[in-house]
């Protein structure tokens, strides 16, 4: 018996994983059932493990094939890459190339360079998405991203990231707030002033490093949710529903209602900052180029 595992079982793999029946499943795949069940048998062979649990009503996955489902998906996707690449290269045809970015910062402090990537690669489709940093970060380790645009203090481990851009935090309150009165603020002034809070699951590492300066200064948080869309936030701040601290650049987006004061020095212990991520085992010949801009516009060439 062959014992190698080709890409084309991985495609069975995925489809009976994602039907749950291999009639369908075949379907699918425009083949027929008896083939297809072989070479899903085969594949367990080759494993040493079961992956399905089938039955009259369908199959479900075990426990191997669930954990083996996510790493089918990622190894499909690294393979359509490979294909682009090489092609690419030589020049027969373009690729695409993702590009992420936080949407806790104004883009205005994002480098803006896909204009002269796409001058440089034509044939490229230049993508952009917008997420939290941490799913930023999974989306290149999963392979289905290039580069991001993530948060400081987001956990990047296995990745390469350069810092690009930091500037300080800023309280955001409304207008008829009382501390509207005060050109600046303390942390004294917050103390018990309802604050909209993030998650520690949306970016477990800026969440503890926030979390290490209040317990510094003995500050207790009084947190409520924070909305996922800032635009809201700043809306319901407006209407005296709470304060919020962040990025000085988000200062851009006008808000009727809303003023910004900027945190005393003794204070001003937090900053946000942006920094590009990115693997150097991706083997796209846009990565470097995309790298060189980002660089250039950091170091305020044209």
């Amino acid at each position: 018996m062959n014992n190698t595992i080709d890409l084309r079982q991985f495609r069975y793999f995925l489809a009976v994983s994602e039907k749950l029946n291999f009639g369908r499943a075949a379907l699918r795949l425009h083949i027929s059932q008896p083939p297809l069940s072989r070479q899903i048998r085969q594949l367990e062979d080759q494993l040493g493990v079961e992956l399905f649990l089938r039955g009259k009503a369908g199959v479900t996955l075990t426990d191997a094939g669930a954990a083996f489902l996510p790493e089918v998906r990622r190894a499909l996707i690294q393979a359509e890459k490979a294909v682009s690449v090489a092609r690419a290269a030589r020049g027969a045809a373009g690729g695409q190339f993702v590009v992420g970015y936080t949407t806790v910062f104004d883009r205005s402090v994002i480098p803006d360079v896909l204009d002269d990537l796409r001058q440089s690669f034509p044939k490229w489709q230049i993508v952009t998405r917008g997420k939290h940093s941490i799913s930023l970060v999974r989306d290149i380790k999963n392979g289905i991203m290039d580069a991001a645009f993530i948060g400081l203090h987001t956990e990047t481990l296995g990745l390469t990231e350069e810092t690009i851009h930091e500037e300080p935090l800023v309280v955001a309150l409304s207008a008829k707030h009382p501390l509207a009165r005060k050109r600046r603020l303390g942390f004294d002034d917050l103390r018990g002033e309802p604050m909209f809070w993030f998650e520690r699951r949306l970016n477990p590492g800026f969440y503890d490093y926030c979390q290490a300066f209040f317990e510094k200064i003995d500050f207790k948080l009084n947190a409520i949710p924070e909305p996922p869309d800032h635009h809201i936030m700043l809306g319901l701040i407006a209407e005296g529903q709470g304060i919020a601290l962040i990025s000085a650049s988000l200062q851009n987006v006008k808000r009727q209602g809303i003023v910004f004061r900027a945190l005393k020095e003794e204070s001003n212990g937090l900053s946000m900052g942006i920094a590009v991520t990115y693997s150097k085992n991706n083997a796209s010949p846009v990565l470097y180029s995309f790298l060189d801009l980002v660089r250039a516009k950091k170091l305020g060439r044209p």
